[in-house]
């Protein structure tokens, strides 16, 4: 029997920027239709603008590969010990676990056996490793929102209910982008350490403190290449927040105190669309520029022994989402022993000098297939949920038609001074 008795509370939980993004998009959406709605949980700077009481600072989940996430294990093990008893204790009407797998369907599975339907938003990559993982799926939530169209296929032949709402970025992206009115809207004749006479190339490190320290050397000494071969090339890059700024200034400074870079904090969309091509490390950022319709490559590199451990596990041969989304590859990858300054430096050059007519038109091609509403379509699923689990309940008939009494407990929830009070104009 469901617990809630906060028919207008809803539990979110995102760990990094991407999620952060489709965590707001259905908080606006849940907000259209609950005007009542009030938000609990983890998320970042978007999320926490349209009204989520985040129980700690995001970037305290952001970590990637087996080691990063090891030496940080105690405080994640910490962390989700503290919002589990945080959610049991407010009984929210639903719970959202966006991405984050390893944390999320944790949570997910506490709760779901304490009575509270649960969602995960965004599909782990199953159907790539780790297929066994979907029995743990299957019984930590009600149902998975997906990104890529064929994982609807996959969840039904495996008897687990599956939603496919696409990617909010797809829908709120236009589909035709004016580079000038984005170069304009960033200032970037006026910002830019080095005036802009030539190329443009933005580097894409990632938002991961671990990913950008060992991404960004590689891209630097990539840098390094590209100025000799197209002298008047500027490099500029965007990252989530300040501290993340300040971590790619001083190790830019370390490796390549003879180059110049650029550093916006938020206003990623503008930035992305303002370079003529950009490198970056895999991840959501690919999908954003691919929608953006800047020609780019793709880039990834971990410890070597994640790296040993995955490709035992690993079923697929492409990476990065517009290539996933497509099934053949769309752009290049550079991953692992592939991921060197020279070989990236090769396919930048080409990148920047060519027109990539072919590269441009497919991913308009792609976007066009994945435009729809999919915030709508998210909310959609999570209210048939919050309905289908309450129907039988004799205090909670309709979440859209009880009154709540307002939600807080200063004992609960303590919104952070979070470092990234930026957001995207273009969004």
């Amino acid at each position: 029997m469901p617990v809630s008795e906060n028919p207008h509370l809803y539990a979110l939980l995102a760990g990094e920027s991407s999620g952060d993004t489709l965590g707001a998009g259905l908080m606006m959406a849940i907000k259209r239709r609950d005007p009542e709605a009030q938000f609990i949980g983890i998320g970042g700077p978007k999320m926490i603008h349209q009204g989520l009481v985040s129980s700690v600072k995001m970037d305290e989940l952001s970590v990637m590969g087996f080691f990063e996430v090891l030496a940080r294990l105690p405080r994640i093990l910490s962390i989700r010990k503290q919002i589990i008893k945080i959610l049991l204790k407010a009984k929210p009407c639903i719970f959202v676990g966006i991405d984050l797998p390893d944390f999320n369907l944790h949570v997910e599975m506490k709760l779901k056996q304490a009575g509270i339907p649960t969602v995960h938003y965004v599909s782990p990559s199953v159907w790539a490793w780790r297929e066994n993982r979907v029995e743990k799926i299957r019984k930590a939530c009600d149902e998975i929102l997906a990104l890529l169209p064929f994982e609807k296929t996959w969840y039904a032949q495996r008897n687990m209910a599956c939603t496919y709402v696409g990617h909010t970025l797809a829908n709120t992206i236009p589909l035709q982008i004016d580079p000038n009115v984005c170069r304009e809207r960033i200032c970037l004749q006026k910002t830019s350490v080095e005036p802009v006479k030539g190329k443009i190339m933005a580097i894409l490190p990632g938002s991961r403190k671990g990913m950008i320290s060992r991404m960004l050397p590689i891209y630097a000494h990539t840098a390094r290449i590209i100025k000799k071969k197209l002298p008047d090339t500027v490099f500029i890059c965007t990252v989530p927040n300040y501290t993340l700024a300040s971590m790619v200034k001083d190790i830019w400074l370390e490796v390549a105190p003879d180059l110049s870079i650029t550093v916006y904090v938020g206003n990623t969309q503008d930035t992305i669309a303002s370079a003529d091509a950009v490198l970056l490390t895999c991840g959501t950022i690919a999908l954003e520029t691919m929608l953006l319709k800047t020609p780019f490559t793709v880039a990834y590199k971990v410890s070597s022994l994640s790296a040993m451990i995955a490709k035992k596990l690993l079923k697929i041969d492409v990476f990065s989402l517009p290539n996933l989304i497509a099934g053949r590859k769309v752009v290049k990858e550079y991953i692992q022993d592939d991921c060197t300054p020279q070989a990236l430096a090769e396919e930048m050059y080409k990148l920047l000098e060519y027109d990539n007519i072919l590269m441009k038109k497919e991913f308009e091609n792609i976007h066009m297939a994945m435009r729809c509403n999919s915030d709508e379509l998210a909310c959609d699923a999570v209210f048939k949920i919050i309905k289908r689990a309450y129907t039988s309940s004799p205090k909670i008939e309709s979440v859209a038609s009880m009154q709540n009494p307002q939600y807080s407990d200063p004992n609960i929830a303590v919104n952070p001074n979070s470092d990234d009070l930026s957001s995207d104009k273009s969004e």
